[in-house]
């Protein structure tokens, strides 16, 4: 399924891996990758506060920003393996065909 605004085969767990681990230092760029998770949590009828991706993007640019985060250990440990669980489901996934050109 695709969404308006956002790339092709945009994956938003995969991408909150990648900005938490190794860990992104670029405040504007995950502010992005942030709009666009939750453009699609929001086309996937999902709620955007409670949708790990965000939660652990918001994390990472809260630390980025010196911002006040009191995400405990075990909470950042669940939605870390949420995402991976995730991403590998979305990674198994059968890819739509395209029409022949």
């Amino acid at each position: 399924m695709s969404f308006p605004d956002l790339p092709e085969g945009y994956d938003r767990h995969k991408d909150a891996l990648a900005i938490v681990d190794p860990g992104a230092s670029n405040p504007s760029g995950v502010a992005l990758a942030i709009h666009q998770a939750c453009t699609q949590v929001i086309h996937e009828g999902g709620n955007q506060q409670e949708d790990a991706a965000v939660r652990l993007m918001t994390t990472q640019l809260a630390f980025l920003v010196q911002g006040n985060s009191d995400l405990d250990p075990d909470e950042y440990r669940r939605l870390m393996d949420s995402c991976r669980a995730r991403a590998a489901e979305r990674r198994k996934a059968p890819k739509p065909a395209t029409a022949p050109a």
